[in-house]
């Protein structure tokens, strides 16, 4: 399958590889580009990237071109306008992945106890996972013992995104998340 879409690979990291160039001005010996077999990368001195082509889970006839920023290297990345312009159309979640593993019922527990957003609480009966919609926000987070995942319920926006990922975290303190975006 990766091979079968490399073309889709390619052209999306040279969209991207353009892009990143004309709005950071970045020289040649300043980042780096791989693209081969269905997967490419880009480096930067302020983040790194990656684009790679999956079989969809759901639907095994077809794919998935996914668009990763894998790292900031310098957390003001996040806020710069120029980022927001460059990924705005490419990114619509956040993930984190905690250091180690967390406690789903503990977490449950805790976010039940705070009236603001007891109400916005789903999860699984098993206590693997839950779900938190705040309208308020805009916002759908995903959290499993080992990451939490950020997602606007309406139309991407990178910069609401993140600014409003970060208001979660606030409000998630309370529960004892201990998660600050830069």
């Amino acid at each position: 399958m990766r091979k079968i879409g490399h073309q889709d690979v390619k052209a999306a990291t040279d969209r991207l590889y353009a892009d990143i160039r004309s709005l950071f001005g970045y020289k040649r010996k300043e980042f780096a580009y791989t693209c081969e077999d269905g997967f490419g990368a880009i480096k930067t001195p302020d983040f790194d990237l990656q684009i790679r082509i999956d079989q969809c889970l759901d639907d095994p006839k077809n794919y998935a071109l996914t668009t990763e920023i894998v790292a900031l290297h310098n957390a003001a990345i996040a806020s710069d306008e120029r980022f927001h312009a460059c990924f705005n159309h490419h990114c619509e979640m956040l993930l984190v992945d905690f250091h180690g593993s967390i406690n789903i019922d503990e977490k449950i527990d805790a976010i039940e106890a705070i009236p603001e957003i007891a109400d916005c609480l789903d999860y699984e009966p098993d206590g693997s996972a839950f779900e938190l919609k705040l309208p308020a926000l805009d916002l759908q987070i995903c959290v499993t013992e080992c990451d939490i995942t950020f997602s606007l319920l309406t139309l991407r926006n990178l910069g609401k995104l993140l600014d409003h990922s970060q208001k979660a975290f606030d409000i998630l303190a309370k529960a004892d998340f201990g998660l600050k975006l830069g």
